[in-house]
Order: structure tokens, then C-alpha cells, then sequence
């Protein structure tokens, strides 16, 4: 009887070998000691900022005291699609994903150990990160103070490659936002309404751009000191009635040779006791042009 028991096992494990075995622990994505899951938020007096591991390390939504005017419902960051391919960076997975190989939080000048489900607060947070997106070597700096959020991304073309779009920075906004506003490279402003289109608004370059939000009597600005520009680069509102999705496009399809690098920043300011006259939103707007000059 154990004899055929035997044989009867040793015959099933041929024919069905996973059930023989137990399954291969699934391999890293990102380099070693970099942290595959979980959220660590960072805060300050004003703004609370909570970042997804699983996403690449990005931003998961945004908060100005208790009211979140960053929603969690899409991406921030930068992604991008290859020529003829689909998407790549942060919590997309439909082309590859992005690999993180090294990150650095120092709080108030002092380099603190990151961990997993922690809130860190200080007066003013840095977050380093580094990773490859396709084909791309990516830094990102995150720098979190009282009055503002900082973000600088570069990246680097690993060899020749061309891309379909890239979306070098993205932010969701909520659908409470009534009407934008932007100034153009040229000192020009121009607005207009959102109202659940469906369609994209703006779509040129643009200095800064703020969304006006009545509920919270508050503005949202997006100030780039270097304007984006690229092959078709544009700065849009994706109006929709589920966020009102603001991205800077670098390019609409473009060739980059190995070595050739993008250098690009967006600050995000909540404007509080914005009554949509604007004139908060555009002080508030001239004061982070004058703290960090625009670069032509």
C-alpha cells in the first residue's frame, strides 16, 4: 500500500509540478531596502503630504490643513508611453513598471531612516529619489515647507529611444474647482470655467495656472520657473467629473539621443481667502516668482 501511495504521488508531480512545490517567492522591483509598500506622510504645519511606495514613491494626495485638495483617485508624478507602446511611471504597470533604486528623507537638515506607515513632520521635509522609468534614469526632489510644495524632477535618456507623450508633472485637483486661471511666458492671463466637459482646457504653455475652489474659498497654483516646453508640449486641465486632472506635457511625440537630459520644477501653493477675484491667487502667484525667478 505505501508503495503505490508513492508512485501515486511521484506520478502527480510530474503531471502537475506547482502542486508539488510551494510557489517561488515573487522577486523584488525596486533595489534592495527600498520599501515595496505601505505610505510615509510628510507634514508640516500647513500642508500634509502622503507618498505611496507602491506607486513609485509618489505623491498620494495633498492636504492644506484639514481640507485635501490633492485626490487619490489617479497618478501624480511623470509617465510616459514609448512610441507605440503603453504607459510607464508610478503606479502605472500597462507598459512596465518604475524601478526605485535609492531614496534619502532628511527632516529640518537632519537625514532621518525612512519607514513604512510613518508620519514625519518637521518645518521643512526633503525627499530624494532615484529611478529608471523605460529608458530613462529619473531624480526627483520633493522639498515640503509651510508655504509651499516643491518638486524637481530630471531625467536622462539611458540610450536613443522616442517617445508617443510624456507627462512630466500631474496633479488632481477636485471637481469643486469653478474656473482657472494662467499666465502665459509672455505676462499675459487668460481664465476660463470647468465645468465636467469632459475636454481639456488651456492647452498652451503657461508660467503658472491656478484652479479656483468656492467650497474652500481657496486656489490651487502650479508655478513652473522654467516654462515646459517640448515637441507639442502643453499645459492642461483634464475636466472631468471625477478630478480636475492638471498636466504638464513635455511632448507629444520625441526623439531623444542617449545622454540628452530634461531639467524641470513645479511648485504647488494652496491660496486660502481666494473669493474668485483672483487677486490672492495672484499675489500668492507673484510671490513664488519672486522667491524662486522664472528662468527663461
Amino acid at each position: 500500500m505505501l508503495k503505490k501511495l508513492t508512485l501515486t504521488l511521484c506520478f502527480t508531480a510530474l503531471l502537475f509540478p506547482a502542486m508539488a512545490k510551494d510557489e517561488p517567492t515573487p522577486s523584488r522591483l525596486y533595489d534592495e531596502g527600498i520599501p515595496e509598500n505601505g505610505f510615509l506622510t510628510l507634514k508640516t504645519g500647513k500642508y500634509t503630504l502622503p507618498i505611496d511606495a507602491a506607486s513609485g514613491w509618489t505623491i498620494e494626495k495633498m492636504f492644506y490643513g484639514d481640507h485635501q485638495f490633492g485626490l487619490s483617485n489617479g497618478h501624480y508624478g511623470t509617465v510616459l508611453t514609448p512610441k507605440g507602446g503603453k504607459w510607464w511611471g508610478t503606479g502605472h504597470k500597462e507598459g512596465g513598471r518604475e524601478v526605485v533604486h535609492f531614496l534619502k528623507l532628511t527632516v529640518d537638515g537632519k537625514q532621518v531612516p525612512i519607514q513604512q506607515d510613518e508620519t514625519v513632520s518637521g518645518k521643512r521635509i526633503e525627499l530624494i529619489k532615484d529611478s529608471t522609468i523605460w529608458k530613462f534614469k529619473t531624480q526627483v526632489k520633493i522639498i515640503l515647507t509651510d508655504d509651499y510644495i516643491f518638486e524637481h524632477t530630471q531625467i536622462e535618456a539611458l540610450e536613443d529611444c522616442e517617445l508617443s507623450v510624456l507627462y512630466y508633472f500631474m496633479h488632481i485637483f477636485p471637481t469643486t474647482t469653478t474656473r482657472w486661471m494662467a499666465q502665459l511666458p509672455d505676462g499675459s492671463t487668460e481664465t476660463g470655467p470647468l465645468e465636467h466637459a469632459g475636454n481639456h482646457q488651456i492647452q498652451k504653455n503657461t508660467r503658472w495656472v491656478a484652479q479656483f475652489d468656492p467650497p474652500a474659498q481657496q486656489a490651487y497654483v502650479c508655478y513652473t520657473p522654467k516654462v515646459i516646453t517640448g515637441s507639442q508640449s502643453a499645459s492642461m486641465i483634464w475636466d472631468l467629473d471625477r478630478y480636475h486632472k492638471y498636466y504638464l506635457r513635455q511632448n507629444k511625440g520625441e526623439k531623444f539621443t542617449k545622454g540628452q537630459k530634461l531639467d524641470f520644477t513645479v511648485l504647488v501653493k494652496a491660496v486660502p481667502n481666494e473669493n474668485g477675484d483672483w487677486k490672492a491667487t495672484q499675489k500668492a502667484a507673484k510671490q513664488l516668482m519672486t522667491r524662486f525667478p522664472p528662468v527663461d
